[in-house]
């Protein structure tokens, strides 16, 4: 996914570069056409190249908030499942195997924090801290309990 938004961005910054080039050559037709007497004509071609202009500053505009919205989403999620694709993407709310889940978070796949659909159990916490107190890793333990604790009192 990554190099597919990298290469996002290179073909609109290339359409901003293209749309640029344009503008400035509509800019030399307009300043020719001031030169030319006030006619109808003149009016409507004026028309014309300044409006094209205008879609094309409008349309880079749109190209660069869209680039920098790629560019921030790729800095927040570098070196994520959601980038990287060689990890594949769980969506731990479409799983409904309690077992699954609880394998998944003791392998760090799914991480116990805020957004775990068992955060807010208390008994899937106390099976989490029996099993990391059986491995006897009661750093884990503590955070669990400190966790818990705050969950419900």
């Amino acid at each position: 996914m990554q190099d597919l938004l990298q290469k996002t961005i290179e073909v609109m910054k290339t359409r901003v570069k293209h749309n640029l080039k344009v503008i400035n050559e509509n800019q030399k037709v307009i300043k020719e056409l001031l030169k030319q007497p006030n006619t109808a004509e003149r009016a409507i071609e004026f028309d014309r190249f300044y409006s094209s202009n205008k879609k094309l500053l409008q349309e880079n505009n749109d190209y660069i908030n869209i680039q920098l919205t790629l560019i921030n989403f790729l800095e927040k999620y570098k070196g994520t499942a959601v980038l990287d694709g060689t990890k594949k993407v769980i969506d731990i709310f479409s799983i409904t195997d309690e077992a699954e889940i609880f394998d998944l978070t003791l392998k760090g796949v799914v991480p116990f924090n805020i957004q775990h659909p068992k955060y807010h159990d208390g008994d899937f916490i106390d099976r989490l801290i029996a099993h990391y107190e059986a491995e006897e890793e009661y750093e884990k333990c503590q955070e669990l309990l400190n966790m818990k604790s705050k969950l419900v009192g």
